[in-house]
């Protein structure tokens, strides 16, 4: 019996430790948005369903993902890349109304 109830301990200790670990999700704001968009390929070329960009953040390596998808443009089905996360936008982003 003591040795289920210390591997049980053990185990819930260490997926409490892997939480602690693990980093918050990154959210991008648009200017590294827009510049991730640059090194994206072409959608109707890439062979896989998703594409990750790095970006770097304060001197650290970031990744944005993007998914590839088939949408409706009249007949045609083309591929595009689609960012299906949050996105951070800050005053300055916005432009002034006047």
């Amino acid at each position: 019996m003591k040795s289920s109830s210390s591997r049980s301990r053990r185990s819930s200790s260490s997926s409490a430790s892997k939480s602690k670990r693990k980093s918050p999700k990154f959210i991008p704001n648009l200017s590294q948005l827009r510049a991730a968009t640059k090194d994206l390929p072409d959608a109707e070329l890439w062979p896989d369903d998703s594409y990750v960009c790095p970006v770097k953040v304060d001197n650290k390596q970031k990744t944005i993902e993007f998914t590839r998808k088939q949408i409706t443009r009249g007949k045609e089905r083309p591929y595009r890349w689609v960012y299906e996360g949050k996105v951070l936008i800050r005053n300055r982003d916005v432009p002034d109304a006047e």
